[in-house]
């Protein structure tokens, strides 16, 4: 089951995670705007996230990049990537695996709104 994204309502696609897909998430028509915001705890150094969609959830093949290349995390900070248009399925693939620290990880929340 692919779980919906509701408008203003923050949904984990990773979390504390080093290394996988991350949950696909079923995008709304009317949304227009979205924002994933990825976040590290400090001491993690090294890993990479590629923010995808695809037409098909269950989709086995390669999802079509978002971004023109993956996002490095960043030492204990939140990255915020955006991306603007008509998606239907989307997720937050560990691209590089997560590593540095004593308790490496990533957290990935989207968040999609509608254009007013």
């Amino acid at each position: 089951m692919t779980v919906a994204a509701m408008s203003g309502v923050p949904f984990k696609q990773q979390d504390a995670q080093t290394t996988g897909n991350g949950t696909v998430l079923a995008i709304p028509p009317s949304f227009r705007n979205h924002t994933w915001i990825i976040s590290t705890p400090s001491g993690t150094t090294t890993g990479a996230i590629q923010i995808e969609a695809s037409n098909d959830p269950a989709d086995a093949g390669t999802w079509a990049p978002l971004t023109a290349s993956p996002t490095t995390i960043s030492n204990g900070a939140d990255v915020i990537v955006q991306v603007t248009g008509l998606l239907n399925f989307v997720r937050a693939r560990i691209s590089t695996t997560i590593s540095g620290g004593a308790s490496p990880s990533v957290t990935v929340q989207y968040e999609g709104a509608k254009s007013y």
